[in-house]
C-alpha cells in the first residue's frame, strides 16, 4: 500500500476539527449544566448567590452571553423576592451583552425591562422598549418570542387602564401560542386575557365570566401540572380576585392558598396582591379586624416605595383607609388615604396615556413600512405620500391656529362689548328705578293726603269705613316706604346718601317698632316677645330713618319667614358706644346654598321646589348697606333646619336724657263678622290685611273663617264637622303656596267637591294654566274689582249647591243655536232618572276634564250638539246628563257654556282679538250681544273692560 502525504494531511485536520467540536460541545454542556443547576436550587438566596459565582466565572472567560444568560435568570429571581430596582439592572445588563444569535435572552431581557418599568410607573418607556423588540420579532420571524413581546405589551397597557389597546395584542398573543402548540405561552396569554376582561373600565358580566372562565381552565387539568409554584400562586391570586367580583363564596379559600405557597417560597410580588385582594374582600364583608390584619401584613411584605408595584401600593393604601374608617379609627384611616393620593398623582397621567397612544401609532406605521419594505416602488410613493400629508398638515395645523387665534380675539372683544353693555344696562336699570319712584311718589302722596284728611276729619264714619281708610293709609305708606327704598339704592350707588343725625329716645323707638309687627305676628299665632335692656331715658344721635328701616326689613322677614306656632324674638341692648340690636326667628333658616348671597340685591333663593314667598330682593341688601352708612356692621348666624338670627351693631353717640317716657303704639285690629247660617267661605291668605279686605267685601253675605297658609287651611279643614263651601286662596304664601294647597284638595276625596278661586298678583298665563291644569275652578287675579269677585263666588257656590239639589236639575236649557228655542228657561227641567246623587270621586274629576277637552275640540263648529258629544265619550246622552249634572251641579248646555265663556276668557288673555266679536266667535258662541250677557252674569264685569 503507497501511503501518501495529503491523505495524512486531510485526516489530521479532520481530527482536529472533531476535537475542537468536541471542546465547545462539552462547554457549552458545562455551562447549561450550571444554568440548569441555578434553576434548580429552590432558595431564592441561594440561587442568587449561585448567580453571582456563574456570573464571575464567565466574565472570567469572556463569555458574554452566558454571562447575559445568566444575568436574565437573576432579574427574574429578583423579581420574585420583590426586588424590582435589581431585576431591572440585571434585566439591562443581560440586554448589553445578549446578541440576535441567542434570541431567547435578547428578547427575554427586553421584555423584562418593559415588565420592570411598568411596575414603577414609567409606562412610556416599557412601551418604548416592547414596541422595539416586537418589530425584531417580527423581522426575524421568531413566534415564540413575538408572543413574549404581545403579552407583554398587553400587560403595560392594561397598567395604564387602556384595555381596548391591550385586547388585541393578547388575543393575537393567544392565537400564536395556539398555533405554534406553545402550552406554556398559551397558559400566559389566556392569563393575560383573563386580567383584561377583569379590568374594571370594561368590567361587564359577561366580560368577569370570560375572565373567571379562562382562569379556571389554567388551574385544572392539564394546564395545571405544567404550572410552577410561582404561577400557580400568581394565578389562585387572580382567580380569588375574580371570584370577589363575582360574589362566589371560594374567593377566600383560593386567596388563603395563593397566600400560602407565596410566602412558603418568599414570593412577595405574589403574596402582596393576593393580601390586598383578602383585604378587598374582608372590607366587602364588614370584617375591617381582618381587613386591618392583612392590610398591614400587606404593607410589610416586600418593603415599600419604587421596591414595589406603586399600582398595588397605591390600593393597599386605598383599603386600610377604608377598613380603619369602619372600625371608626378615623386618624389612621386619614393618613392611609393621604398616602394613596400622593402615590396615585405620581403614577397616571393624561400625558403618559397619550404618548402610549402615539407609539402604538408609530408601531402600526412602522409595521406596514416593513411589510411593504420588498417593493421599492411603492415604498417611495408612501414617502412622497407622507410628505404630502405632512405638509399638509402643517398648513392646515397653522391654519386652525391662526383661526383658533382669531376666534379667541373675537370672544374677548364681544365679552368686552358684553360687559360694557350689562353696566350700561346696570345704570339704564338704575336710572329707570329712579326716575319711576319719583313719578310714584306724586300719586301716592295724593293717596295718602286725602286719606289721612278722611281719617281724622271731625265726622262719624262707619267702623267699615274707618277701617277701609287706615288700610288705604297704612298700605299708602309702605308703599312709599318701598319707592323711597328704590331712590335710596340709585342715591347709594351714586355715593349721595348722607345721614340725618338727631336725637332719638332709643328704647321707646325701639319699642314702637315693635309693636307695629304685633298683628302680623297675632294672625301668624306667633310667640313673638321683645328683651329690651336699654335705658327708658337714654337719647342718642342717630338716623332715625334708616334705623327704622333696617329693623323693619328684619323683624318684617323673620315674621314672613316663621310658620305658625314659631317664635319671633327681639333683643335690643347698648355695649359701651354702640347699640347690639337682634332678632331671631324658629323654622328652617337659611339654606347653605342661598346663604353666600343673601345681601345681594334682588336676589330671590334659586333652590328647587323652593316655597313661593314673594318680596323684591332689596330689603336685606338696603339693611346691610345702611347699617354700614351708619358705621356699623350686619352679621348672621344661620342653623338650617332650625331657624337664623340676624345681628346688628351700631355705633351712637349718647344726646343727653328723656324727660318724659310715654309713648303711644298704633294697634292693628281686624275683627271678622260673627258665625251665622250664611254659607261657609274660607280665605287662605298670609297677608291679614288682605285677609281682612276680602271679608269685609263678603262678610254681608257668607261665614268666614281664615287661614294663612295651606298647612294651616288642611288641618282647619280636617277639623271641621261642616265643609266650606268655597275657598279663596293667595298662591304666594309659606310653608305651602296655593298650587301645593289646591292639588291636595283635588287629590283628596273628602275635599275634591269644594269649589277654589285663585286670587293673587301672579297674573302670567303660565301660572293661570298651572292653577287651571291642576283643577281650580276660577282664577282671579290682584287687583280686582268686588263686583267681579262676589260674582264669581256666588256662581261657584250655587252651582255647587246645585250638584245636590235634585230639584234644580234642567236638560231644556238652550242658546242661540240649540235645537231648542232660545227663550226656554232653565228653572223647569226635573230628573227623570229617579237615582240619587252620588259624592264626586277624583276619577270623576278626571274623567270631566277629559270631557272638557272634547268640547274645546269642538268648539266653533256648528253641528256639535249633545248627541255629538254623547257619541264622541262613547256614552248614553240620559247617562252623560246624569253624570255632568252629579259633578257638576249643571245641565250639560250650561256645563258647555261654562267651558265657552272660560275659552273666552282665555282668548282675551291671550291679546290676539280685539273685539267683542272676534272672542264671541272664537269661543263659539253666534251672536256677540248674547255673548256679552252670559259673560256680564257669569264673571261680574263687561267684557268691553278687559278688551
Amino acid at each position: 500500500m503507497i501511503f501518501k502525504p495529503y491523505y495524512l494531511l486531510s485526516n489530521l485536520k479532520l481530527v482536529f476539527i472533531s476535537l475542537l467540536f468536541a471542546c465547545c460541545r462539552l462547554t457549552a454542556l458545562a455551562q447549561n449544566a450550571g444554568i440548569d443547576q441555578l434553576k434548580k436550587i429552590k432558595n431564592i438566596d441561594s440561587a442568587l448567590a449561585y448567580a453571582n459565582q456563574l456570573v464571575s466565572a464567565a466574565r472570567q472567560k469572556h463569555d458574554a452571553a452566558q454571562e447575559a444568560r445568566i444575568l436574565y435568570i437573576q432579574s427574574k429571581m429578583a423579581y420574585k423576592t420583590g426586588d424590582f430596582e435589581k431585576a431591572l439592572a440585571c434585566a439591562r445588563q443581560s440586554s448589553k451583552l445578549s446578541a440576535p444569535t441567542d434570541s431567547n435572552t435578547y428578547v427575554q431581557s427586553a421584555n423584562m425591562i418593559a415588565y420592570m418599568l411598568s411596575q414603577q410607573g414609567k409606562n412610556v418607556e416599557a412601551l418604548n422598549v416592547a414596541f422595539k423588540i416586537l418589530r425584531e420579532t417580527e423581522s426575524h420571524g421568531w413566534k415564540k418570542l413575538n408572543i413574549s413581546t404581545l403579552t407583554c405589551i398587553a400587560d403595560v397597557y392594561r397598567a395604564i387602564k387602556d384595555i381596548k389597546k391591550a385586547l388585541p395584542y393578547a388575543l393575537r398573543a393567544a392565537e400564536s401560542a395556539k398555533a405554534v402548540q406553545d402550552t406554556g405561552w398559551y397558559i400566559y396569554s389566556l392569563s393575560t386575557l383573563s386580567n383584561l376582561y377583569s379590568d374594571r373600565t370594561v368590567r361587564t358580566r359577561a366580560n368577569l365570566v370570560k375572565a373567571t372562565n379562562y382562569m379556571e381552565i389554567i388551574l385544572a387539568p392539564p394546564y395545571l401540572d405544567f404550572l410552577g409554584s410561582f404561577d400557580k400562586a400568581r394565578y389562585l391570586s387572580n382567580l380569588g380576585r375574580l371570584y370577589i367580583e363575582k360574589e362566589d363564596p371560594r374567593a377566600e379559600e383560593v386567596l388563603q392558598q395563593s397566600i400560602a405557597i407565596s410566602h412558603a417560597e418568599n414570593f412577595s410580588p405574589l403574596e402582596k396582591p393576593a393580601l390586598n385582594e383578602l383585604v378587598t374582600l374582608y372590607n366587602d364583608k364588614k370584617k375591617y379586624s381582618d381587613a386591618v390584619k392583612y392590610g398591614e401584613k400587606a404593607i410589610a411584605v416586600g418593603g415599600a416605595g419604587a421596591q414595589t408595584n406603586l399600582v398595588l401600593e397605591r390600593n393597599i393604601y386605598y383599603q386600610l383607609s377604608k377598613a380603619y374608617k369602619g372600625l371608626n379609627n378615623y386618624n389612621q384611616a386619614f393618613n392611609y388615604f393621604q398616602k394613596a393620593t400622593e402615590l396615585n398623582d405620581s403614577i397616571m397621567s393624561v400625558d403618559k396615556a397619550k404618548d402610549a397612544a402615539e407609539l402604538d401609532e408609530q408601531y402600526r406605521a412602522d409595521k406596514r413600512l416593513i411589510i411593504a419594505s420588498a417593493n421599492t416602488s411603492v415604498a417611495k410613493q408612501q414617502r412622497n405620500l407622507i410628505i404630502v400629508l405632512a405638509i399638509f398638515l402643517v398648513i392646515a395645523a397653522i391654519a386652525i391656529y391662526r383661526w383658533i387665534i382669531y376666534k379667541k380675539r373675537k370672544e374677548a372683544l364681544l365679552l368686552a362689548q358684553e360687559h360694557e353693555q350689562l353696566e350700561k344696562l346696570d345704570a339704564l336699570k338704575t336710572r329707570f328705578f329712579a326716575n319711576i319712584s319719583h313719578e310714584l311718589r306724586t300719586p301716592l302722596t295724593l293717596i295718602i293726603g286725602p286719606a289721612n284728611q278722611l281719617l281724622h276729619k271731625q265726622v262719624e264714619t262707619p267702623e267699615q269705613e274707618h277701617n277701609y281708610l287706615r288700610a288705604i293709609t297704612r298700605n299708602s305708606k309702605k308703599l312709599l316706604n318701598i319707592v323711597n327704598e328704590l331712590l335710596d339704592l340709585g342715591k347709594l350707588e351714586a355715593g349721595k346718601l348722607s345721614l340725618k343725625l338727631k336725637p332719638v329716645a332709643l328704647a321707646p323707638f325701639i319699642n314702637v317698632v315693635y309693636q307695629s309687627f304685633m298683628s302680623a305676628a297675632d294672625y301668624k299665632k306667633i310667640d313673638y316677645k321683645l328683651t329690651c335692656h336699654i335705658d327708658n331715658k337714654l337719647l342718642v344721635q342717630l338716623d332715625q330713618e334708616r334705623f327704622e328701616k333696617i329693623s323693619n326689613n328684619l323683624i318684617g322677614n323673620a315674621i314672613k319667614f316663621t310658620p305658625g306656632g314659631g317664635a319671633v324674638t327681639v333683643l335690643a341692648a347698648v355695649t359701651g358706644v354702640a347699640i347690639d340690636f337682634s332678632v331671631s326667628n324658629t323654622g328652617m333658616g337659611i339654606h347653605p346654598d342661598d346663604l353666600p348671597y343673601i345681601f345681594d340685591r334682588y336676589y330671590q333663593g334659586r333652590r328647587p321646589h323652593q316655597e313661593s314667598e314673594g318680596g323684591t330682593g332689596i330689603g336685606l341688601a338696603i339693611a346691610r348697606e345702611f347699617t354700614e352708612l351708619m358705621g356699623g356692621t350686619l352679621t348672621i348666624d344661620n342653623t338650617w333646619g332650625e331657624g337664623s338670627t340676624f345681628k346688628i351693631n351700631i355705633p351712637f353717640v349718647t344726646a343727653g336724657q328723656l324727660e318724659d317716657t310715654s309713648v303711644m303704639a298704633e294697634q292693628l285690629a281686624f275683627n271678622l263678622p260673627p258665625v251665622s247660617d250664611k254659607p261657609l267661605v274660607m280665605i287662605v291668605e298670609d297677608n291679614p290685611e288682605m285677609a281682612a279686605y276680602v271679608g269685609d267685601i263678603l262678610q254681608t253675605t257668607y261665614r268666614l273663617v281664615t287661614a294663612y297658609n295651606g298647612v294651616e287651611a288642611l288641618n282647619q279643614l280636617k277639623r271641621m264637622h261642616s265643609l266650606p263651601n268655597l275657598i279663596i286662596s293667595d298662591v304666594m304664601m309659606p310653608e305651602m303656596d296655593g298650587f301645593a294647597l289646591l292639588e291636595k284638595l283635588k287629590n283628596d276625596e273628602s275635599f275634591c267637591t269644594i269649589p277654589v278661586i285663585m286670587l293673587t298678583a301672579l297674573a302670567d298665563s303660565r301660572n293661570k294654566l298651572k292653577a287651571l291644569n291642576i283643577g281650580v275652578d276660577d282664577y282671579v287675579t290682584k287687583p280686582f274689582l268686588v263686583n267681579e269677585l262676589t260674582v264669581r263666588v256666588n256662581n261657584l257656590i250655587q252651582n255647587a249647591a246645585a250638584r245636590v239639589d235634585a230639584s234644580l236639575l234642567d236638560t231644556n236649557e238652550y242658546e242661540p243655536g240649540d235645537e231648542a228655542p232660545a227663550s226656554a228657561t232653565d228653572d223647569n227641567e226635573t230628573d227623570k232618572t229617579g237615582e240619587e246623587i252620588t259624592p264626586v270621586s277624583p276619577a270623576d274629576l278626571v274623567w270631566l276634564s277629559q270631557l272638557e277637552e272634547v268640547v274645546r275640540q269642538h268648539t266653533g263648529k256648528t253641528n256639535f250638539n249633545l248627541t255629538v258629544l254623547s257619541l264622541t265619550v262613547a256614552i248614553s246622552e240620559r247617562q252623560l246628563h246624569r253624570r255632568i249634572k252629579n259633578i257638576t251641579g249643571l245641565t250639560p248646555n250650561k256645563y258647555i257654556r261654562v267651558i265657552k265663556l272660560q275659552i273666552s276668557r282665555e282668548a282675551i288673555a291671550s291679546g290676539k282679538y280685539r273685539t267683542i266679536a272676534e272672542v264671541a266667535y272664537a269661543a263659539g258662541f253666534e251672536t256677540p250681544a248674547y255673548f256679552s250677557k252670559l259673560f256680564k252674569d257669569h264673571y261680574g264685569i263687561d267684557v268691553n273692560t278687559l278688551l
